[in-house]
């Protein structure tokens, strides 16, 4: 029984290594996260940037297509107004080609203005694209040495779990299985030691003297009626 309480200690030592380095490795995301901050900004500010940029565009596109058929129009009432026989319907022609004519010089000020702002939004996009590169290449070396050190970590602890099922598969089916179960509880702590005074080393609670003579002698695996845990001579 001896053997048994060591084989689980060392089942217990290894999994207090696994938590550890489970828990070093779940500080890389964070990490990388936080070193990406920046790059992420200028990037979220990028997408804006372009999506009113394509808007812009495609707002002079419609102002374009409208002012082309406005061409047409004044084309049109042009070559009648050349046509009219009368001067009423000549006044009348003339009233509408200087409507439209306003209404084209109004879509013709438009694209200019929406072509203007476009080519700022374009110039601005450009140096937001020259910024995230420029942060890049600042960020690359720690950012590298970070992943490098992840990788790291997650072979080490790749190398823990391997370790960890060749120390469990020397169990009996029934040990381990209680292992399993205490090790999943809320405290996750499987074994503790009986103290001098004959206490749990886990709660502290006072063991019986012949519960305390049973868990010296390790004849059997001892749990402590209070925690749960199995007990074993320090």
């Amino acid at each position: 029984m001896h053997d048994l309480h060591a084989a689980l200690m060392a089942l217990q030592e290894l999994d207090g290594e696994i938590d550890r380095a489970e828990a070093q490795l779940a500080t890389f995301n964070p990490r990388l996260e936080q070193l990406d901050g920046p790059v992420n900004t200028v990037e979220r500010e990028i997408e804006t940037q372009r999506a009113k940029l394509e808007d812009m565009r495609a707002q002079v596109q419609k102002l374009e297509a409208n002012a082309e058929q406005k061409r047409e129009r004044l084309k049109a009432y042009q070559e009648r107004l050349a046509k009219a026989s009368s001067m009423q319907k000549n006044a009348a022609l003339r009233a509408e080609i200087d409507l439209v004519r306003k209404a084209l010089d109004a879509d013709n000020a438009d694209v200019k203005q929406l072509s203007e702002q476009a080519t700022r939004a374009d110039l601005k996009l450009d140096d937001l694209r020259r910024q995230v590169d420029r942060i890049r290449a600042e960020l690359a070396p720690p950012r590298d040495e970070l992943l490098f050190a992840r990788l790291e970590a997650e072979e080490q602890l790749a190398v823990l779990r391997e370790r960890r099922e060749n120390q469990a598969v020397r169990l009996d089916p029934k040990s381990r299985r209680l292992y399993e179960r205490l090790r999943s509880g809320r405290s996750r702590t499987v074994l503790a030691p009986l103290t001098a005074e004959g206490a749990c080393g886990n709660c502290f609670n006072v063991l019986p003297v012949q519960e305390q003579a049973m868990v010296r002698q390790a004849a059997a695996l001892h749990r402590c009626e209070a925690c749960g845990v199995i007990l074993y001579a320090a």
